[in-house]
């Protein structure tokens, strides 16, 4: 069995496997694959595409079953997962997760023959075309990039303050500013999809229309604000897409019902 703890599945991502979590968690195979199996009944989409059943020969030569997972997958997993030494464990996957992507990232990358014509000129077409598109995509996006970076810019300010004490409730009190789950869920080393889904599956948002809404025993509570952004999709034509951004309120709510789970952003890890 191959030794990294994260290596490339046959659908070219980093993946994981369910052996592997075990074996690093010191967790009984069988009842890993008892959790990952609970995560996958509720038929959820997005949480079907995490995981992949497969298969493993044991030490008695035997074949015995396992699940891949992606990154996603495995947040999802081991949010469950409790003890000293288990937030060291998710930050060396996540570490993992982040080489390996970027090795495949670096590996995509091909350059083409340039002593054939025919294939230089479709490939700078294909470049020209690509600029374009992301042109016109990066116009309408501009306003919404300088804010985000100016919130940024707020928050590393206010990291830097905190830094001694590490203590991410008095970050949240200091800021004002409206968040997006992509950058609460930087604050936790995972991915918005991570975050989103892993929200769903506790029971506070639904998706609708394409925007994740609170269940209405949350939407009185101050916690989320709707926006409209405007855009310009891929083929010229304006859209606008309604985004759910989060009050500091709303990420102290987060920050509470997530520690539940033993859930704690990387701020306040050792």
């Amino acid at each position: 069995m191959i030794k990294e703890l994260v290596f490339v599945g046959h659908d070219g991502q980093a993946v994981t496997n369910s052996v592997k979590v075990a074996e690093k968690f010191g967790k009984e195979h069988k009842h890993v694959l008892e959790s990952i199996r609970k995560l996958m009944t509720a038929e959820n989409s997005a949480v079907l595409q995490m995981f992949e059943e497969s298969t493993y020969i044991n030490e008695q030569n035997k074949t015995q079953p396992m699940y891949l997972m992606n990154r996603d997958g495995f947040t999802l997993l081991a949010m469950g997962f409790t003890g000293t030494k288990a937030m060291e464990f998710k930050i060396d996957y996540i570490n993992a997760f982040n080489k390996m992507e970027s090795k495949i990232k670096k590996s995509l990358i091909t350059l083409p023959n340039f002593e054939d014509p025919a294939e230089a000129a479709m490939a700078w077409a294909k470049e020209y075309r690509e600029k374009k598109v992301l042109a016109i995509e990066n116009q309408s996006l501009q306003k919404e990039i300088v804010r985000l970076e100016q919130d940024n810019s707020n928050l590393a300010a206010e990291v830097q303050v905190l830094s001694d004490d590490k203590n991410y409730l008095d970050l949240i009190m200091r800021s004002r500013s409206l968040m997006t789950v992509t950058q609460i869920a930087q604050d936790y080393g995972m991915s918005a999809k991570a975050m989103n889904q892993i929200l769903a599956n506790m029971g506070i948002q639904y998706k609708n229309n394409g925007q994740w809404i609170l269940y209405s025993k949350y939407k009185d509570g101050g916690y989320v604000s709707s926006r409209s952004i405007d855009i310009t999709r891929s083929n010229g034509m304006p859209d606008t897409v309604m985004q759910t951004e989060w009050t500091q309120a709303g990420r102290r709510f987060l920050y509470e019902e997530l520690k539940k789970q033993g859930i704690i952003p990387m701020l306040e890890r050792n």
